[in-house]
């Protein structure tokens, strides 16, 4: 009999690390926060609050890029844009995203230029998304860097200052 020793490598013999666990609990835990506040939704560009809302990654490289983004619905589960092979990757790969891995990329932390259109891309994006759930009209949160988030500018241009972006 082999004496347990709970590393973090997966084996077929013992029960270590509970992955589908962690994943939930950790969604279960921004679901919680998110339902206490008054906010329709949670949108996050952040590389390691993505990681913790979709549980996924697409290693370092990306690490300080913006080029991702999720979008946590209140009452609902999150959705991800990532580069199109990285959607396509997460489709195969994570099946606990579903359909809710999409080809869709950001600002790209300000390499692409304003008169580009990505971030109007984005907010049209998010947009249909939160009219899909009828939180269209409701404040959202968002984390981008510490900075002014360009997609609640670009949003703010094209309803009239509709979206009251909460930076959280």
């Amino acid at each position: 009999m082999a004496l347990p020793t709970y590393g973090t490598m997966a084996v077929d013999w013992e029960s270590r690390v509970d992955f589908d666990r962690l994943r939930r609990e950790r969604l279960a835990r921004a679901k919680d926060l998110l339902a206490k506040s008054e906010m329709g939704a949670l949108l996050c560009f952040d590389m390691n609050n993505v990681r913790y809302l979709t549980a996924t990654h697409i290693g370092s490289w990306a690490q300080d890029k913006a080029s991702r983004f999720t979008l946590l619905p209140q009452n609902d589960e999150p959705i991800l844009w990532d580069f199109g092979s990285a959607a396509r990757h997460h489709q195969l790969y994570c099946p606990w995203l579903g359909e809710r891995s999409r080809a869709g990329i950001s600002m790209l932390r300000g390499t692409m230029t304003p008169e580009m259109g990505r971030a109007e891309n984005v907010a049209k994006k998010i947009r249909i998304e939160l009219e899909m759930r009828g939180t269209a009209q409701r404040a959202f949160g968002h984390r981008h860097y510490r900075t002014p988030c360009p997609v609640c500018s670009a949003e703010r241009r094209d309803q009239g200052d509709r979206w009251a972006g909460a930076h959280v």
